[in-house]
């Protein structure tokens, strides 16, 4: 014949019991705390949207004031796409010196080769 469940903690069960004494204490603080954290990932999800660009050697590019003018020779940047990313990458070496780290569902702005190497690779989801 199974036992019967008990309908009562074990007087015990210290950490059990400490536990459920700090969860009647504390259910406000944690029923205010729930909604700050669904609002904190909502705003994850929104910044994913937001596309980060990256230089050929895998840096992200600070934007520069159209008023900061250069003088000298302008080197053209090469082509760049914007892509999505299927999964968490780390430190992916695309030639030689270039580290890349990409992370899942954010836009990203890359040099097309870097795009067709992942594309290659089956790590893009997404051509935007």
């Amino acid at each position: 014949m199974p036992a019967n469940p008990r309908t009562k903690r074990n007087p015990k069960d210290h950490t059990g019991n400490k536990k459920s004494i700090l969860a009647e204490q504390h259910a406000e603080e944690v029923a205010k705390r729930k909604d700050e954290i669904a609002m904190h990932q909502a705003d994850q999800k929104a910044s994913l949207d937001e596309p980060i660009a990256l230089d050929e050697k895998g840096r992200t590019i600070q934007s520069v004031s159209e008023e900061t003018a250069v003088d000298g020779p302008v080197e053209i940047p090469p082509e760049t796409v914007n892509i999505r990313i299927a999964c968490d990458l780390e430190k992916v070496t695309i030639g030689q010196g270039t580290d890349f780290e990409f992370k899942e569902g954010q836009v990203y702005t890359v040099p097309l080769y870097v795009a067709q190497h992942l594309d290659r690779l089956g790590y893009v989801w997404q051509w935007l």
